[in-house]
């Protein structure tokens, strides 16, 4: 049972009714809609509006992590029903540019790829908050550009994720006088994932088909070769500033859920034995089976450390016989989810792909969704469901599933843990990934601003969660 404050409303006025959430509960779990919250949300069976300020939740069944559909971050998002009509058919395009909620702030002006500007909402629910009038968001651009846009040249008050190397931070920290960079440890993953899906062979008008097996990544020899070759101690020493947060766990991060039965192993002549052993034979520089040739695409964002971090790869890669291409995508468009958008990592229209992710909860089987098929692979991102499947490498392994399905009713914290962990493992003993480096995230944060009131991102909250609270300091 849910109760909603009494004064609650929407920042065009409008009340906040327990029929906004029967709505919110519709809206998503709509197919045609395509959110990429809908598997979290179907997990409810029913939605009752007892009074205005009164819902009742049912679940299809005991759920240990029953409160992400509601509170969790980025996934318990209330929609207002009057906005669209109360018709959860509705899809309501200019809402995703013109929103209305409760939070601090509503929009006063949206340029795609380049600016939002946010002005105070004055029906915010907290008294005499937010404290600033105006809040400017500026995409576009690099990671060291904009930690120099707030630390050196004081453009900007405040940045998030920068991806930058270890001289670079050191370097705009020791260089600049209007802010810092400050580091936070996350249970966020640089990954390598692998496309279990052709991206090159088309089916009824979509590539990565999840009934088109891989020419090769489906070969667990070619999987287990190329995790080998990757040195994930020199990235995370070069790159990233820490040698021991190379890692061999998508669950990273948290010592309450990381997994101590996994290891990682850099070993190239190894990894040629391997896939000489499985019959990839060497025609000069490039071996090839049965007329197939080992021969890729590695996408990422476009971000220094991830350039050079492809370029190592690469080079590894290539000295076992695979021939890799790069490409790199404007982050803009790579994690643009759109269904119309074929460049981002939904599609996953390439064989090899590298970003960073890890699990927004303390109970993170959303999270450990990313290699759940479902049946008839419903949770795999595909047309048929608007790209909007959480399952983006076509991975399915019936074993995983049916573990991940006791996750889904485990009744307490400590047996979640231990099939959490058991997930992770099946994930990295199948080689279906190659987790890189437990990130620590790092902000650019201006000396006027108050630090004390900021909530920086863990990994369980956003960025500027609490931007309510957010002021200077008084001189």
């Amino acid at each position: 049972t849910l109760t909603f404050l009494p004064d609650l409303v929407w920042s065009d006025g409008e009340p906040v009714t327990a029929e906004d959430l029967v709505f919110t509960w519709q809206w998503v779990t709509n197919q045609e809609n395509a959110s990429v919250n809908s598997a979290v949300w179907n997990e409810i069976a029913n939605v009752e509006a007892q009074d205005d300020k009164t819902a009742v939740v049912t679940f299809r069944e005991g759920r240990v992590n029953w409160f992400e559909p509601l509170v969790g971050n980025a996934i318990g998002i209330l929609y207002p029903a009057h906005v669209f009509d109360n018709d959860p058919t509705n899809p309501n395009d200019a809402f995703l540019t013109n929103p209305v909620g409760t939070g601090p702030y509503v929009v006063e002006s949206f340029s795609p790829n380049d600016q939002a500007t946010y002005i105070i909402n004055e029906r915010y629910r907290e008294p005499d908050k937010p404290y600033f009038e105006r809040v400017t968001f500026k995409g576009g651009g690099d990671a060291v550009s904009s930690a120099r846009a707030v630390v050196q040249t004081a453009e900007y008050d405040y940045a998030w994720n920068i991806q930058a190397e270890p001289e670079l931070i050191e370097e705009i920290n020791t260089s600049g006088d209007a802010g810092e960079l400050v580091g936070i440890q996350t249970s966020t993953t640089e990954v390598l994932y692998f496309n279990f899906s052709d991206p090159n062979t088309e089916v009824d008008g979509q590539r990565s088909h999840k009934d088109t097996p891989h020419p090769f990544l489906t070969d667990p020899a070619v999987r287990e070769a190329l995790s080998m070759a990757v040195d994930r101690a020199l990235i995370a020493r070069e790159f990233y500033g820490e040698e021991d947060s190379a890692t061999s766990n998508v669950l990273s991060g948290n010592e309450v859920f990381e997994s101590p039965n996994t290891s990682w192993v850099f070993d190239l002549e190894e990894a040629n034995r391997i896939l000489d052993e499985a019959g990839w034979e060497r025609d000069g520089d490039w071996r090839s089976k049965d007329g197939v040739e080992l021969r890729m695409t590695y996408a990422t964002s476009v971000n220094q450390v991830r350039q050079k971090t492809q370029q190592v790869v690469k080079a590894a890669f290539e000295q076992l016989g695979v021939q890799t291409n790069l490409e790199q995508v404007d982050s803009g468009v790579f994690f643009d989810s759109s269904a119309g958008n074929e460049q981002n990592t939904n599609h996953f229209y390439w064989d090899l792909s590298m970003w960073s992710s890890g699990p927004a909860s303390p109970i993170p089987p959303r999270f450990m969704s990313k290699w759940y098929a479902g049946e008839n692979g419903e949770n795999i991102a595909q047309e048929e469901n608007g790209w909007s499947g959480y399952n983006y490498q076509r991975y399915q392994n019936p074993e995983f599933d049916e573990l991940f399905d006791q996750l889904l009713t485990a009744t307490s914290q400590e047996e979640a843990i231990d099939l959490l962990i058991g997930l992770n493992d099946i994930v990295i003993n199948d080689r279906a990934v190659v987790p890189l480096v437990a990130r620590t995230f790092y902000y650019g944060i201006a000396n006027r601003l108050n630090r004390a009131n900021m909530e920086l991102d863990n990994g369980w909250v956003g960025p500027f969660d609490n931007i309510a609270n957010w002021n200077v300091i008084e001189e």
